[in-house]
Order: C-alpha cells, then sequence, then structure tokens
C-alpha cells in the first residue's frame, strides 16, 4: 500500500496548485461575504469547494448540480422548516430531527430526478430545516456557489481530477 499517491508523484504542481488556488477562493468568500454563517452551511461550502478544485470533470462539479443541488436543498430545507417557525411541530430534539431528516431526503430526492446532485448540498437542507439560519445564510450560499462555479469555470482547461 502506497501513502502517497502515485500521480501526485508524477504531477505535484497540479496538486499543490489547486489546493492552493481551493484556498485562495474560500478564503475570499468568507473575507468578502464574511463569516456570518452556520457551521452546517460553511461545512457544506468546504465539500463543495473540495469538489471543484479536487475533482473539477466530475459530474457533482458541473455549475448545473453545483448551483441547482444548492438552491433546491435550501428552498428545500426553509419548506421543511415552515412547521416549526409556525410553531405546528414542538422545538424539540425529536420535533427538529424529523424535521431535518425529512429535508435531507428531500432534497436528495430532487436532487436525484432533475439531475442536479451535489451531495454537499444536502447539509444546507439539513441546517435551513432547523430554522437557525436566515436570508443572510441564503445569500452567503448563494454568492460562494458562483464564485465557486465561476473559478471551475476559469480554470477548467486547467484543472485536473485529483482523485
Amino acid at each position: 500500500m502506497r501513502w502517497i499517491d502515485e500521480r501526485f508523484r508524477r504531477h505535484p504542481v497540479h496538486y499543490i496548485a489547486q489546493c492552493i488556488i481551493g484556498f485562495a477562493v474560500v478564503a475570499a468568500i468568507v473575507s468578502v461575504f464574511g463569516a456570518i454563517t452556520h457551521g452546517a452551511v460553511v461545512a457544506a461550502l468546504g465539500a463543495s469547494a473540495f469538489i471543484v478544485f479536487a475533482m473539477p470533470h466530475h459530474a457533482t462539479a458541473t455549475p448545473r448540480r453545483l448551483l441547482g443541488g444548492h438552491a433546491l436543498s435550501m428552498a428545500i430545507g426553509l419548506l421543511c422548516s415552515v412547521p416549526l417557525r409556525l410553531g405546528l411541530v414542538p422545538d424539540s430534539a425529536l420535533g427538529v430531527g424529523l424535521l431535518a431528516a425529512a429535508a435531507v431526503a428531500l432534497s436528495m430526492f430532487a436532487m436525484v430526478i432533475t439531475n442536479t446532485e451535489h451531495p454537499p448540498a444536502a447539509g444546507n437542507a439539513l441546517a435551513f430545516a432547523m430554522g437557525s439560519v436566515g436570508l443572510q445564510h441564503g445569500l452567503f450560499t448563494v454568492g460562494a456557489v458562483l464564485l465557486l462555479a465561476l473559478a471551475r469555470r476559469l480554470l477548467r482547461g486547467w484543472l485536473r481530477d485529483l482523485t
């Protein structure tokens, strides 16, 4: 078993450069939009950045899936939070947990039937369903995802799949 990928040994520049570019884009996103986000929203962004910069030619890195997956998941998460926000479901671990689980399952379903599969986006469904995020988190996510898609587009001829 090798601890270091053989492709890294042959092409270390791409591995190092793509990780540095990923750092720069995420740093720009956080600097421009501010670190005003919920942990699950930031985690979803980090996972999306990994896909865009480490697996840029994978289907889940396409703008359609990146943007569509996050948009669907946020919308479904918000819809699932309505019963909690209206007091129709108790604000308990069980009530919130069931709504969050429903949001993840529904976002998975919506993404697979619309060909907008982007696994990290399900994290946003979870965060938005729990009712602890608001408009600024949605705007942060939209801006961040647009910047990730733009970076991938601008670098499309140069980026390599590292996985």
